[in-house]
């Protein structure tokens, strides 16, 4: 364990106040967090691609056991507080929209995984209900074709479950860890 620790402390530094491991991001203008592509005002922008991705892996590294702050390393003499308090907007705001995306899907998931079981164990039942009907080759190929059916509908509901939505479940846990962090900014020494 402390092995691991010690890794943590060579790639992320510790915030000593608030005893959190800092992602840490140079930056040359406060643009650079947002996507260049989106013309939005910062409150309503969209975050860089490849910062969202750095964020989501660095707040994914670190054990959930630690508490996170998201630092912002400006040229000397470039800071703006103002600016500061749109960007924190804006990032509230773009981490609050992928929370609610992955809500969304979750519940998406949630529904056509109610869906399959009920389609699943729907169709086994007319399948046991059909079988002592099996009086020739096509009642007892549709008979099986049914337990078939049936037994796929049901792997489908499962795999959603275990593997589909927790993907998006821990995906969403990462997002409410970014939403709770604090966001700094400093100026390059």
């Amino acid at each position: 364990m402390a092995l691991k620790t010690e890794l943590f402390d060579q790639i992320y530094a510790i915030d000593t106040v608030n005893n959190a491991y800092m992602i840490e991001v140079a930056l040359d203008h406060y643009t650079d967090i947002f996507s260049e592509w989106d013309p939005a005002p910062f409150k309503r922008r969209e975050l860089d691609p490849d910062l969202q991705l750095y964020l989501e892996s660095s707040a994914d590294e670190i054990p959930a056991k630690y508490t996170i702050e998201v630092c912002f390393t400006l040229p000397p003499g470039t800071r703006n507080e103002a600016l500061e308090a749109d960007v924190r907007a804006g990032l509230k705001n773009s981490v609050d929209f992928k929370l609610y995306l992955f809500k969304k899907e979750i519940r998406l998931i949630n529904t056509r995984t109610a869906r399959y079981v009920i389609a699943g164990l729907g169709t086994l039942l007319v399948a046991r209900l059909a079988e002592p009907l099996d009086i020739n080759i096509f009642t007892s190929v549709l008979t099986e074709g049914l337990f078939i059916g049936g037994w796929v509908f049901l792997w489908e509901a499962v795999s959603l479950f275990f593997f589909s939505n927790r993907d998006l479940y821990n995906r969403y846990r990462t997002y409410k860890r970014l939403r709770g962090s604090e966001v700094i900014f400093s100026e390059a020494a």
